[in-house]
């Protein structure tokens, strides 16, 4: 069969999404990060890409096109790609898997952290959208779910709990997952 498996990366902020899709790229899977494409938009308008700008651009293009908008974005990206496996990293709402199944078969994964670990994560990484305190993080989260995120969570097909895993025990443990979904 020639149809692409694309695997579908939930999960709030600072949770192991850019991890595992590392371990991804090492394993030749091609990635898609939907938070990147709205990055390329908020560029394209010549705007600040802090955590605030992204937020309001995520929704005001969710609001102008539909909650699959960025979806919709990325695939021609998909389509387009010579590889059969895909990674989206950055899902944020039903309607939006229900666009890449259409064009192929869809595996969610989830990965759960503790607030506590996301946040210092996030820190850590340097990004200019990164929280300056425990309430503008809360407050991200909140518009997070608030997009859809929450019921996006609940219906996953795989879960990785990244709460005591270390940095090396996660992508051992995302590997494992990803060979399985490869050979099936």
């Amino acid at each position: 069969m020639n149809q692409k498996l694309i695997i579908c990366v939930i999960g709030l902020p600072g949770a192991g999404k850019s991890l595992f899709c590392s371990v991804s790229n090492e394993l030749g899977f091609s990635i898609i990060n939907m938070g990147d494409q709205v990055r390329k938009e908020i560029k394209k308008q010549g705007l600040s890409d802090d955590a605030e700008t992204l937020s309001k651009m995520m929704v005001k293009l969710r609001k102008e096109n539909g909650r699959s908008a960025i979806a919709n974005i990325c695939i021609p990206i998909i389509k387009k790609s010579q590889n059969k496996h895909i990674i989206i990293d950055g899902i944020r709402n039903i309607e939006e898997i229900k666009q890449f199944q259409k064009i192929g078969k869809v595996i969610s994964i989830l990965i759960i952290n503790t607030t506590e670990r996301r946040m210092n994560f996030l820190i850590d990484r340097g990004r200019k959208d990164a929280p300056l305190n425990k309430k503008s993080f809360k407050k991200r989260d909140e518009k997070e779910i608030n997009i859809g995120l929450e019921k996006v969570m609940k219906i996953t097909d795989i879960k990785i709990n990244n709460n005591r895993l270390t940095k090396e025990e996660f992508k051992i443990k995302s590997k494992q997952i990803l060979l399985k979904l490869i050979k099936k």
